[in-house]
């Protein structure tokens, strides 16, 4: 972390409650980007923003939504404020939208895992979690398209015992997450964030929660910069 950096968040934590600030740091102690989300082509907006908030509750950072032929829209109602603390990787529209997605997953040394309704795919609670894991998902209809099943590690499913084939998608999110954070932090792996990354969350949410955060920003910066020169 940077000198200005540590100097900034100190300037916009005295216009925080000290109850936000313990309640910040303890969401960022409880995040991991050790495992994330990806929807591919989601078109309802309120599945997709019932995702972004299940990411919030069980402390996934990070939402990455490729964007082939639908926009990603936000429902207010529905997110109830989960926009201001999840990070949102938006790729933009075109028919490379998921391939530059999965791209960047792998760049970043993600093991990129799938959902089907196939039942002969891995089932969920046998995942193995150990590395990076990336988990995809697509519309209710149709699921994951054809290119990305190709392109991906492996496939995982949901077991179901009813005649029902698949469930509602954010659903499926929140059910696949509830078992892989659960089993995440029951492990050994290293699934928090580095001292780094929370300080670089720590100053984004600042920002958000903080009135006219860019003016207390500028006047510090103005500042600094006179008495440096002075």
């Amino acid at each position: 972390m940077s000198v200005l950096q540590a100097e900034l968040i100190k300037i916009l934590e005295e216009f925080v409650t000290e109850n936000k600030v313990n309640l910040i740091n303890k969401v960022l102690s409880e995040r991991t980007r050790h495992l994330t989300v990806v929807l591919e082509d989601v078109y309802h907006s309120h599945n997709a923003s019932a995702v972004l908030r299940t990411c919030d509750c069980f402390g996934v950072q990070d939402l990455h939504i490729s964007q082939k032929l639908h926009d990603y829209h936000i429902n207010p109602n529905i997110v109830r404020g989960a926009s201001n603390w999840v990070t949102l990787h938006k790729y933009d529209r075109g028919e490379q939208s998921s391939s530059n997605c999965l791209n960047d997953l792998r760049e970043k040394k993600y093991r990129l895992v799938g959902t089907t309704p196939d039942q002969n795919s891995t089932s969920i609670h046998e995942l193995d979690i150990t590395e990076k894991t990336a988990i995809i998902f697509g519309t209710e209809l149709e699921g994951i398209s054809d290119n990305t099943k190709n392109e991906v590690d492996e496939l995982v499913h949901i077991p179901m015992y009813g005649f029902t084939e698949s469930f509602n998608m954010s659903v499926s999110v929140a059910m696949v997450l509830q078992d892989l954070v659960r089993r995440l932090r029951e492990s050994d792996v290293q699934w928090h964030l580095t001292e780094q990354e929370k300080e670089d969350l720590k100053f984004e949410w600042y920002q958000r929660i903080v009135k006219r955060s860019d003016l207390h920003i500028k006047n510090y910066i103005k500042e600094h910069s006179i008495n440096n020169n002075g």
